[in-house]
Formats: structure tokens, sequence, C-alpha cells
């Protein structure tokens, strides 16, 4: 009798440890797929143009599959054009559409690349800690809470994305269209290279290498600004769980177990305010070229615009300001997804505050109310902000300036 107890429990504990397993299995299937909902959009394109976060070494080959797009742009889009720009400087047209057209841009694509690239540790860093909070996440309002920006973020990559996918297409068929009419060998990108490229296969090459280039500056700026928005959103995310947490502290039933939970809200929006300032300090530089970037591409393509009403241009300018609305709409709508998500992130963080305030304070002991100071004073004296090198912080009223400033130079 005693054998066969002790091969029962034996039995019990095999099960028990069987389920475990299986309820461990589920779990993590649950974060990668709710990991996959958040960035997986984002992921197959910025490994297409190699630049997911990872560790850089050198002998791992993924490490150089960047080097495929980044010489592509370089040398068939901004670097040809950049060179051209002193052999067309008395030509204010070509001068406009050297500038308006796709160096600016390409030049803005190259610069998020190798930025994002350089900090692909950093970057891996921060993908660990959201995959940390989807699986320490504790309530279910505080997973629908995540998931909802989740949602958010999928759905502005994609948008984007596609956006920017769409305005390269229409680019390049605009180009070849316009090529095709006039009968003539000129390049999609015009610039200056060092073989003569009016000649097969030479022409056909450099044409075929320009819209691979054209199609990689479209992924790229695009994969890189819906990326830094999701961290951005999940920074929010967070600080809006920290703060449903602060609404119920009275609810503690002892001066112990309060502390303890104010002591897990510190640290949490410590961890949370890490998170947003290596966010910062990684991108910074990045917006602050893009932000300057997208009013010179805004007045440039405005004036090409204007000068399209030209008696010579009439019968294609239909074409023309399409593709203009089209790029003026995805430049602004990057600018705005950068300011929409400054500014969420900064009114989270002082909002901290506010939900200090509102949470009670005055049925606890005072003692313990005056624990919740420190985390209102971290709140008010150090609001977290996503800047554009240090010089403004990007806002709502930020992108209204920027708008107007663009319709002041165009004017």
């Amino acid at each position: 009798m005693h054998v066969k107890g002790m091969r029962r429990q034996e039995r019990k504990k095999k099960l028990l440890l069987n389920m475990r397993t299986v309820m461990g299995k589920m779990a993590t299937m649950d974060i990668q797929r709710d990991l996959n909902y958040q960035f997986g959009w984002n992921r197959h394109i910025m490994k297409y143009v190699g630049i997911w976060p990872e560790v850089r070494k050198w002998n791992r080959p993924s490490s150089y599959v960047v080097l495929i797009p980044f010489l592509t742009m370089l040398c068939f889009g901004c670097g040809p054009q950049t060179i051209d720009l002193p052999f067309i400087a008395h030509d204010l047209d070509l001068f406009v559409e050297n500038l308006s057209m796709a160096n600016m841009t390409v030049t803005i694509a190259l610069v998020k690349t190798m930025i994002f690239w350089t900090n692909g540790e950093s970057l891996k860093s921060l993908l660990r800690c959201i995959a940390k909070d989807w699986a320490t996440v504790e309530t279910k309002t505080e997973r629908e809470r995540m998931v909802n920006i989740a949602r958010i973020s999928r759905k502005t990559m994609v948008a984007c994305t596609s956006m920017c996918e769409f305005v390269a297409i229409f680019f390049l068929f605009l180009r070849l269209f316009l090529m095709k009419r006039n009968d003539s060998k000129s390049l999609i990108l015009q610039g200056y290279f060092p073989y003569n490229t009016t000649i097969s296969p030479n022409f056909e090459l450099t044409e075929i290498a320009q819209a691979i280039a054209i199609i990689y500056t479209a992924a790229s700026y695009s994969a890189v600004d819906t990326f830094v928005a999701m961290l951005v959103l999940h920074a929010c995310g967070q600080l809006s769980n920290i703060k449903h947490d602060l609404r119920n502290v009275h609810s503690c039933g002892n001066s112990n177990d309060l502390q303890m939970k104010l002591k897990k809200i510190a640290r949490k929006h410590d961890y949370v305010n890490r998170f947003a300032e290596t966010v910062e300090n990684c991108f910074n530089v990045m917006l602050l070229i893009q932000m300057l970037g997208c009013i010179v591409q805004l007045c440039f393509q405005s004036f090409q615009a204007i000068m399209s009403f030209g008696e010579e241009a009439k019968r294609y300018m239909i074409f023309q300001i399409a593709f203009l609305c089209f790029y003026v709409v995805c430049v602004m709508m990057q600018l705005y997804i950068y300011c929409y998500v400054g500014e969420k992130l900064t009114f989270e963080s002082t909002d901290i505050a506010n939900a200090v305030y509102h949470c009670e304070w005055y049925n606890l002991h005072p003692k313990d109310a005056r624990l919740l100071i420190i985390i209102m004073c971290r709140a008010r004296a150090s609001p977290l902000k996503l800047t554009a090198g240090k010089f403004c912080w990007f806002t709502v009223t930020l992108y209204t300036h920027v708008s107007e400033t663009t319709d002041e130079n165009v004017r």
C-alpha cells in the first residue's frame, strides 16, 4: 500500500510538471503572438533592408545585409545627384528638381539607415524590455490596454509603409511615362555617373538600379519612422498602466502593503523613464535632420508645382500635381506621427502627477501619503519628451508651426 501511494504521488507530480510545461509553452506562444502583432510587420521590412535591431558582430552575415540597400541608395541615388549639383547650379529648374525629387529623400533615408544600424544593440535591449512587459502583465485591464496600443502601432506601420511605397511606385511610373512620351534616354534620377549612361546595357542597368534604390528608400524611410513611433507608444501604454495602479493605491490593506506597492510603482516609473530616454538619445539627431529636411522638401516641391504651370508642361501638369499631392501628404504624415506620439508621451508622463492627486491620498496615513510626493515631483520636474536634436520637442503645436512656415515660404 505504501509503494502504491508513492507511485500515485509520483504520477501526480509528473502530471503537475507536464501541466506547468504546457502552460508555460502556451504563455510563451501568447507572448510571441502579441509581439509579432505589435512589430512583426516592421521586422519583415527591416530584415529586407538589413537594419533589424540585433547585436552587430563582424562574423555574423546578417550584420552586412545593410550594405546592399545602403550602397544602392548611395551609388545610384543621392551620390550622383549630389555630385551633379555644381554642374546644374546655373539652371534653377534642374537645381530645384534635383533637391525636391529624390536627392533629399534618399539622403534622409541613408541617415536613418546609418543611425538605426549603429544603434542595433540599444534597440535590441528595448525589444527585450517590450517582451518583458508582455510577459509580466498582471491584470486583464493592463493587457487590454497594451493590446490597444499594439493595434494602433500596427495600423500606423501598415498605413505609413503602404503610403510611402505607393508614392515611390507612382514616382517611378510618372518618370517612365514622361521619358517614353519624350522619347529620351534620360534616367529616372538625373545625376553624374563616371560612365556613359546613354548606351546599352549601361542605361537599362542604371535604370533598374535606380528603381531598386527608390524602393529601398521608401522602405527604410517609413520603417524607421513607424518603429520609433511603436517604441514611444509602448512607453505611453506603460505610463497609462502606472496611472491605473496609482489610482487604486488606496485599496491596499495596510501600511506595509502600500509601501511595497509604491516601491513597485516607483521602480516601474523609473524603468519607463529610462526606456523613453534611450529612444530619445538614439534618435534625436536623426529627428532634427528629418524635420529640417521635411521643411526644405516641402518648399522645393511647392516651388516646382508652381513652375509646372508653364506652357511646356501643361500637357502633363495633372500628373505632376497629383504626384505632388501624394508626396506632400506622405511627408506631412510622417512628421505628424512624430508630433502625435511626442505630445502623447509628454502628456502621459506629466499626467502621472494628476493620477497621484486623484488617488484618494487624503484617506491614507500622512506618513504614507508623503511617499506619493516623490512620484509627483519626478513626473512634474522632468517630463518625457521626444526632441529634434535637443532643440525643440515634437508636439502638435510644432507640426502647426512647420506647416505655417512652409506655407509662408511658398508665398
